[in-house]
């Protein structure tokens, strides 16, 4: 019986919170990828690359300061569209530091090589931006943020 009354409980605690807090934890659930391993060559030499060495500070933090305001925000048309573009820089600046990321002891750019010393937290940041993006753009089309 008591099983019954918590699940009913929760769940009406679940309807209170907007639609809109939802998409907002899932956003930050979807920028943990960031700290996992995104690139090495030897792990022994130059240690492991997470993303949060390779991103630049300042632009994720701004990025998602700006993202999540806006997403908490979001009752206008013009700022769900300004939080879709936004929700795109991340996987268009996770694709950049995938491409041009710094290869350490080589001296031209090789994009095979950056393709190929790329690990999974990478693909995983990037499938999870896009994921986000096709999310907050089906949402907010449906009318969840009016």
């Amino acid at each position: 019986m008591k099983e019954n009354r918590l699940f009913v409980t929760v769940f009406q605690v679940s309807q209170k919170i907007e639609k809109r807090h939802w998409t907002a934890l899932l956003y930050i659930v979807t920028l943990l990828p960031v700290f996992l391993p995104w690139c090495y060559f030897e792990e022994e030499v130059d240690g492991i690359k997470y993303g949060t060495d390779i991103v630049n500070h300042a632009l994720l933090l701004s990025l998602v300061a700006l993202t999540l305001i806006s997403i908490l925000l979001a009752r206008k048309e013009k700022i769900r569209k300004i939080t879709k573009m936004l929700l795109l820089m991340h996987a268009a600046i996770y694709l950049f530091y995938l491409l041009f990321w710094y290869v350490p002891l080589v001296t031209d750019f090789d994009l095979i090589l950056s393709l190929e010393s790329a690990h999974f937290g990478v693909y995983l940041s990037l499938l999870c931006s896009g994921l986000m993006y096709l999310f907050y753009a089906r949402g907010a089309k449906r009318g969840w943020y009016d």
